[in-house]
């Protein structure tokens, strides 16, 4: 890991003393939050979505079945 030297303001070091908060973790969360996703990341988040997406379609498939089941189908407009 990389050292580097960050300047803060009094007051901020006020602030960080105060909250007992670990300035290094709060500059990586930071920098983290300004970064864009890597490409493994963003092909985590889609794999998770399409997951979800896929058992989502599943439980609403099974609910239209069976409200067509008592409601019987849908009219057609002919």
């Amino acid at each position: 890991m990389k050292r580097k030297n960050v300047t803060i303001r009094e007051d901020q070091q006020e602030w960080v003393d105060s909250q007992d908060v670990n300035l290094s973790q709060l500059v990586q969360d930071a920098i983290d939050e300004e970064m864009s996703p890597t490409k493994d990341e963003l092909a985590a988040a889609y794999q998770a979505n399409a997951d979800h997406a896929a058992e989502t379609n599943a439980e609403w498939s099974a609910v239209s079945m069976e409200a067509n089941q008592h409601l019987g189908e849908p009219p057609r407009d002919e």
